[in-house]
């Protein structure tokens, strides 16, 4: 029996949405969006713009920035199209990604020239599409790395990002690869991600990856990547992404859109199908796994830390990601003052100043944008991720980024004021994983948080509608991963750092446990 297509498969059908970019340039030249179709908008996502309920007439432009690594003049010319044509607006996002908003049809081919001729990408990062590749944030830099992943990042973004082939795939697809032992891309969250494993042949002993696929938050079930079991050499990452690619796009649900995810190809086939599938289309048997090499989940990179190279980077929080144009600007002037020009974002929605002197780093933590986004934060707001929003997404069931802030700060006033998130001690170099999201989509991926929020309406004891939140702990990453469990249901915000104080005896905490060097030396 022929299958019925859902409707964006009926959509991409008709037109793809790397097709799209004369549409835009019309509109664009005609100054608004008159006669512009649902259908039209969703295309336009294939070049980054994403048209949103909550602000008609304006445009979210979502950038492609592989592995989170960025210039100094790529930072201030993204600061500036945030300032010219986007009222200073911008988030940070959970793939090391940046966020512009209230964008207008009309300024469109002179922000894409602009970013062109700084060479961000903007294409493919919504919808159907391989997305941003995620990394470790410090690749080549940090001490402690097995190998420098962040070339592989961009090979994987040349080789499909722009091509026919992989723009029409059954669903969205997240990428990581890192050499980082502290898997600070989070792997496990991914439909495919590569960690560094090694493993002697032939007497030598030889550096490559192990591979996870299949992860995904967002759709219920939430299910976190499984490995496949295979150990894979760093020139063979380009091929094993294509092929996996290959099988999804070819077998994956194109019927029920909420049925699309690579995680339920992997629960209607299981591992060893697809990994027999995978070797067939590869022409041989891949190798089995060596040695893992990750020795713990979920670092951020914050703080002061010595460079493999001498010299130290600077990872300053920025809670919840939401950023103005001037500060990214400024983020731009200290890379230069202080380092070569080079910054790197974050999955937790941080940034990251690389290759400062020693002699530099007083000087540079001493600058007040450091008083703003510090190296230091406490232990709760250093683990604080959000998603966007209400007043952003229409998705959302409540204001986030704010109400997150907001309750940090009152969970703060409630702690003792010797109690150890308060005081940090104890919590160097660690944090309480503090993640909301505003809607089931899982965009602030509250399932692998100590404590995660859920945003929900609430009806109070007075027969008002409030926002309020379903309450989950215990969530973590790593050898015995866990899908953080409800333990309360539609809290209003209003009452939620006294909840959460009956909570944290409850609540185990993710912490850092590499021997980093924290304190600067």
């Amino acid at each position: 029996m022929e299958k019925t297509l859902n409707q964006f498969e009926r959509l991409k059908a008709f037109k793809d949405g790397l097709d799209a970019l004369d549409d835009i340039m019309r509109f664009a030249r005609q100054g608004n969006l008159d006669g512009a179709t649902e259908d039209d908008f969703h295309r336009w996502k294939w070049w980054g713009l994403f048209h949103r309920k909550q602000t008609p007439g304006f445009f979210m432009l979502r950038l492609r920035i592989p592995n989170g690594k960025l210039r100094a003049h790529q930072i201030k010319a993204i600061g500036r199209i945030a300032n010219e044509f986007g009222r200073g607006a911008a988030d940070l996002t959970t793939r090391q990604n940046i966020q512009l908003r209230w964008i207008e049809i009309k300024d469109v081919p002179e922000i894409f020239e602009r970013l062109r001729r700084v060479a961000i990408d903007h294409r493919q990062t919504g919808m159907d599409n391989f997305r941003n590749v995620t990394g470790c944030p410090v690749a080549g830099l940090d001490a402690n790395e097995v190998i420098d992943a962040s070339p592989f990042a961009k090979l994987m973004t040349d080789a499909i990002v722009g091509f026919k082939r992989y723009s029409n795939l059954p669903r969205k697809f997240n990428p990581s690869i890192t050499g980082c032992r502290q898997d600070c891309a989070n792997a496990q969250v991914n439909d495919l991600a590569f960690t560094p494993a090694t493993k002697v042949v032939n007497g030598k002993r030889i550096v490559g990856f192990h591979v996870w696929i299949g992860g995904a938050l967002g759709s219920k079930p939430p299910m976190l990547a499984q490995r496949l079991g295979i150990f894979v050499r760093p020139e063979e990452v380009g091929i094993i992404t294509r092929l996996i690619l290959d099988i999804y796009r070819e077998h994956g649900n194109r019927e029920h859109r909420h049925q699309a995810r690579l995680k339920f190809l992997l629960m209607e086939w299981g591992l060893e199908r697809f990994l027999s599938e995978l070797e067939r289309r590869f022409g041989a048997p891949l190798e089995p796994e060596g040695d893992d090499e990750v020795t713990c989940w979920g670092g951020d990179h914050l703080g002061v830390h010595r460079q493999k190279n001498g010299l130290y980077y600077v990872g300053c929080c920025v809670p919840t990601g939401r950023i103005t144009g001037d500060q990214l600007i400024e983020f731009g002037r200290l890379a230069e003052t202080y380092g070569n020009g080079e910054l790197r974002l974050t999955i937790d929605q941080n940034i990251i100043i690389v290759n400062v002197p020693r002699d530099k780093l007083n000087a540079l933590l001493d600058e007040p944008l450091l008083q703003t986004f510090s190296p230091f934060p406490s232990p709760l707001v250093r683990g604080l991720v959000t998603c966007t929003g209400i007043d952003y997404c229409h998705f959302s069931q409540i204001e986030v980024k704010a109400r997150a802030i907001e309750f940090v700060q009152e969970l703060e006033a409630l702690l003792p004021a010797d109690h150890p998130l308060k005081t940090g001690e104890g919590f160097v170099g660690r944090k309480l994983r503090i993640h909301w999201s505003g809607c089931p989509h899982s965009c602030g991926q509250h399932q692998i948080a100590d404590i995660g929020f859920l945003g929900v309406k609430v009806r109070t004891h007075d027969g008002q509608i409030a926002e309020g939140t379903t309450v989950f702990v215990g969530g973590r990453l790593g050898d015995k991963p866990k899908i953080a469990q409800e333990v309360a249901e539609k809290v209003p915000c209003a009452l939620l750092a006294p909840t959460v104080m009956q909570l944290l005896n409850r609540v185990c905490f993710n912490g850092n446990d590499n021997d980093d060097d924290s304190d600067g030396e």
